[in-house]
């Protein structure tokens, strides 16, 4: 190399070399180490002290609140309007079309809420997958809202929020069952549909 001084060839060398050693070909430009990678599941757990007590909405006495969401039995217009002044924005009734007994989602669209339903039966031994799915697709979409889901006594409700707790948060049955009994579950036969649609024998730790 005409022209470049001995001590200038080392010196680049040197740097040459320098950067060959912290070139590191399994961490490729851009890649993040999975240890930085914040969890989401653990920014989103839910546990015990999430849920609260059983208050009183108008003509019923067993809402409970999980973070943005409500669980309840059948609500009133007393039980509407105080969702309304809770913040709800969303109501999703999951009661078959043949048990309505007023005209409820006409109350919630006056009230000024978006209104769903979303029938879970109250037959079988199971839960039906595409329901389960379609009530967790419409929660996650309404995430920003205060949200309401509802059936005649809560236990389908809970049943809901049970296998939200499995499928979306990656808890075992028996906790996420444990947790949705504070939540309203309190019918055996529900609990062991939630068990049957999570893939666990009905008689498993009863």
């Amino acid at each position: 190399m005409k022209g470049i001084r001995p001590s200038m060839l080392s010196m680049l060398f040197a740097v040459f070399a320098l950067a060959a050693c912290q070139y590191s070909p399994t961490a490729a430009s851009g890649d993040v180490p999975h240890a930085a990678i914040p969890s989401q599941q653990a920014a989103t757990t839910i546990t015990a002290a999430d849920i609260g007590r059983a208050q009183t909405w108008g003509g019923i006495d067993n809402v409970v609140s999980v973070k943005h969401l409500f669980f309840s039995a059948q609500p009133d217009r007393a039980a509407l309007q105080v969702a309304r002044e809770h913040g709800v924005g969303v109501v999703i009734n999951l009661r078959e079309p043949s048990e309505f007994e007023w005209d409820e989602p006409a109350e919630v669209q006056r009230l000024g809420m978006a209104y769903f339903n979303l029938p879970v039966s109250t037959e079988g031994t199971g839960l039906n997958q595409e329901t389960m799915e379609t009530i967790s697709r419409l929660v996650r979409q309404h995430a920003n809202q205060k949200i309401l889901l509802h059936c005649s006594s809560g236990n389908r409700a809970s049943a809901w929020f049970a296998v939200h707790l499995a499928n979306d948060h990656g808890m075992g049955a028996e906790q996420s069952i444990a947790l949705a009994r504070q939540a309203g579950l309190d019918q055996l036969q529900m609990e062991n549909r939630v068990r049957n649609y999570l893939g666990r024998s009905v008689h498993d730790n009863l």
